[in-house]
């Protein structure tokens, strides 16, 4: 394979039969070899391989029923718990992708994306359920009547057609035009990754992944599928512990945790001294700063530094943190197995070692597009000159350069894209949403403060009296899901523009006095 920028993007690894099966298909194999083995842990109950295989092989089948099949999608509203990966599995099993809605989100978003997603059956239980549409159909796992149903049926491989390139799932995130937007991924995609973790991180038992990334992110298809498709144990915990960092911390040490993929908002709180089975610490969704590497090294663990937009499945580019980092901030460096990286001007020519340019990513993570927006993605996923025919580059907005050992710093963000508690927000959105409000005329959203400890702040011009911050506040709650809705408010009379006509945004920034 030609590479234009001095090897640095011959990444081809050969994953043999494994690389033509989908997500659940390699799980199967698992089921074979370590059917006794726990699949999956919550709370001190436990599916096994086996019984979790069963379990979706009924709910497949029951789908299949509601005529569930290939390239339909299913939504998950679900909270943490043993439900969730067989509702997950037996969606993939049923032919259809899967689409993750979380049940702390308003109704008024769960409804706008099963509608965008043309989602017609939602798997969930106990009350989530009253925040759908009503013509939605909820299949209820914790019914008496869908329990009776799901036992009636057979519990071996349904084996339903499903190929590669089908769909796996479809996962939104931020919108710049105010709505939320759906990224499509295949099943070949999942277990690229899948399996590159297999072989770079050397999954096997007795490792235990932790699952702490909600649903509806994506880095939660690294903590479910790096577990499932490579047979090792899945450790969930309960919203409320997975936000307590004494009860988190416990839940790893009491668990055995070896492998975790966490923010570093939320590494920060871990003491480290208490996680002795924890061999890899992947610390990734936000700039990571050295001397936080630094404190998770041990003599028998890893620490990496991930990078990847959902839009080129979950894990883009892959960094060994070594020891004694110090100041320095790792960089994100080089793309996983059949992913490729490149750096460009602002004409899509490769910039020369050393300088910024836009990052661009190719290869077999990249997603199919944007769910019912041809216009965005034909501007988004370009046409890949490096790669086979048919192959597209993902424009990931990001301003990185390459640095002579090949690896990749990240610089900045090319446009005003956020990052908030490791999800990628469009200030776009949450403006939308806040204009609605009918004393808001004006509004701009931006992060406020250090990089470790940033703030969500808007700025607002009011046609009439100024609304509080928990006015703002509590409109926003209605639309938004909590990670995206502002801490704080600043009333301007009017918003500052540069010379070129765009948002002067260092202006408002020198509004906001610290508190």
């Amino acid at each position: 394979m030609y590479d234009h920028e001095g090897g640095w993007n011959i990444t081809v690894q050969e994953y043999g039969e494994v690389a033509d099966l989908c997500v659940h298909q390699v799980f199967e194999r698992w089921v074979k070899e370590r059917p006794t083995l726990a699949a999956c842990r919550f709370e001190r109950r436990q599916l096994t391989y086996d019984e979790l295989n069963a379990q979706a092989n009924r709910l497949a089948r029951h789908l299949n029923r509601l005529g569930v099949g290939r390239e339909s999608v299913v939504g998950v509203l679900l909270d943490r718990g043993l439900e969730l990966p067989v509702a997950l599995l037996g969606i993939l099993k049923a032919g259809a992708g899967y689409l993750p809605l979380d049940i702390q989100h308003p109704r008024s978003r769960l409804e706008y994306l099963v509608r965008d997603a043309a989602c017609e059956v939602v798997v969930t239980a106990g009350a989530a359920h009253a925040k759908l549409p009503d013509d939605v159909l909820p299949v209820r796992l914790d019914d008496a009547s869908v329990a009776a149903a799901l036992t009636a049926l057979a519990d071996d491989n349904p084996g339903f057609p499903v190929h590669p390139d089908n769909l796996a799932y479809l996962l939104y995130t931020s919108g710049t035009t105010g709505a939320p937007k759906g990224t499509l991924v295949q099943h070949r995609s999942v277990v690229n990754l899948a399996e590159y973790c297999r072989r770079e991180y050397r999954l096997e038992p007795p490792d235990r992944i932790l699952q702490f990334a909600s649903p509806s992110f994506d880095v939660s298809v690294f903590d479910f599928f790096a577990a499932w498709c490579n047979g090792i144990t899945l450790v969930q915990g309960s919203r409320l512990t997975l936000l307590d960092p004494r009860a988190l911390t416990a839940l790893i040490r009491d668990e055995k945790v070896t492998v975790m993929d966490i923010p570093p908002a939320v590494a920060r709180l871990l003491e480290t001294s208490e996680l002795p089975d924890l061999r890899a610490a992947h610390i990734g969704g936000e700039a990571l700063a050295g001397e936080l590497a630094d404190r998770f090294q041990a003599p028998h663990r890893q620490v990496r530094n991930t990078y990847g937009p959902t839009e080129v499945t979950v894990t883009s580019t892959d960094y060994l943190c070594p020891p004694g980092l110090g100041e320095a901030r790792p960089p994100i460096g080089r793309p996983i197995a059949n992913l490729t990286a490149h750096v460009v001007d602002g004409d899509g020519n490769p910039v020369r070692l050393g300088e910024p340019g836009e990052l661009l990513m190719g290869g077999v993570g990249v997603a199919r597009g944007y769910h019912g927006r041809p216009a965005l993605t034909a501007e988004r996923f370009v046409p890949d000159p490096y790669g086979p025919p048919g192959a597209r580059l993902y424009h990931t907005g990001d301003l990185v350069r390459r640095r002579p050992d090949g690896h990749l710093e990240f610089l900045d963000r090319i446009d005003t894209q956020l990052k908030v508690n490791g999800h990628r927000v469009e200030p776009g959105e949450i403006e939308a949403v806040l204009c609605r409000h009918p004393a808001v005329r004006e509004a701009v959203v931006d992060l406020i403060g250090s990089a470790e400890d940033p703030t969500l702040v808007a700025f607002l011009v009011v046609d009439r009296e100024a609304p509080t911050t928990e006015e703002v506040r509590a409109h926003a709650r209605a639309h938004l899901p909590t990670y995206m809705i502002p801490a704080r408010t600043v009333v301007v009379e009017e918003i500052p523009l540069t010379t070129n006509g765009k948002v002067d945004r260092r202006t408002l920034r020198n509004l906001v006095r610290p508190e």
